[in-house]
């Protein structure tokens, strides 16, 4: 008691500009323990994706899988190098000596992987990849996306945008430097919400459509017929390609985007924001 005493004595007897300098010592001392914390993690290339669960570092549990495994989306279906990718499906076990992801045929080495679980795989786009289909291979068992995964840089010109109408639950599918291109595949994903969507094509434009339920939500399956007038247009701008209306409430994002030729192949594509929702 005494000590205490002694020492809320000497504390009163400072002056205010000691006090002032022991106060800032602790503040900066709290600071600087947290980001030391941070500094020693591990960098994270994290994806800004709307369905990006809770991170998960690799482990060497294992999930046994119930049945062949199933991949329902890759998120983004574009990136740059070091850029994070994500993996949704089913029956994906988790990271074991068997098991592998690969994009366009090459497999993703283990230094590139962020996360494997049983429902999602998270990997990094290694240094030389090149644009093809997201493969994984659990056990012997194989899966693949039916898209296409494009590895993108600052060349990469044809580009989409989901871009909000003020205060309406209207949007329009923009795109840019779509020159030379012919047909656009794009999946529309309502996030969250219920409701469907009302789409409508723009002019210089034919739309067909139809409708699949994934575990992660419903996707609108979109193909659009480019007038060659309207893609040359969409060298120097952004030109309107779809109205798309949705419920009160709903989230919706590009999932997925190909743009074809006349000879049906195809060109690197890219969606900005990165995965956009309205």
């Amino acid at each position: 008691m005494k000590k205490r005493t002694k020492v809320l004595y000497w504390f009163y007897k400072l002056s205010w500009k000691k006090l002032l300098g022991i106060g800032t010592f602790v503040l900066m001392l709290g600071a600087y323990l947290p980001i030391q914390q941070a500094a020693l993690q591990r960098t994270r290339t994290e994806t800004e994706a709307a369905l990006l669960p809770k991170p998960q570092p690799i482990t060497t549990e294992f999930e046994t899988p119930k049945g062949p495994p199933e991949i329902y989306l890759v998120d983004h279906f574009f990136g740059k190098i070091d850029d994070a990718v994500l993996i949704h499906g089913e029956n994906l076990g988790g990271l074991h000596k068997n098991s592998w992801v690969s994009l366009a045929g090459e497999r993703i080495a283990e230094d590139n992987l962020v996360s494997w679980t049983g429902s999602y795989i998270e990997f990094k786009v290694p240094t030389g990849a090149k644009s093809g289909q997201v493969e994984v291979n659990i056990l012997g068992k194989k899966a693949s996306w039916p898209g296409v995964f494009f590895v993108t840089n600052k060349s990469t010109e044809a580009e989409l945008r989901l871009v909000k109408e003020a205060d309406s639950n209207q949007a329009r599918l923009l795109g840019q430097g779509l020159g030379g291109g012919k047909e656009l595949l794009a999946w529309l994903l309502i996030i969250s919400g219920d409701g469907d969507l009302k789409l409508s094509s723009a002019k210089g434009t034919e739309v067909s459509q139809k409708i699949k339920d994934l575990p992660v939500g419903r996707v609108y399956e979109v193909k659009l017929k480019l007038s060659s007038s309207l893609a040359t247009e969409s060298q120097g701008r952004l030109v309107p390609l779809l109205t798309v209306v949705k419920s009160e409430g709903q989230m919706v994002g590009i999932a997925r985007g190909e743009l074809s030729d006349n000879q049906g192949a195809l060109k690197p594509l890219q969606a900005h924001p990165l995965y956009v929702s309205y």
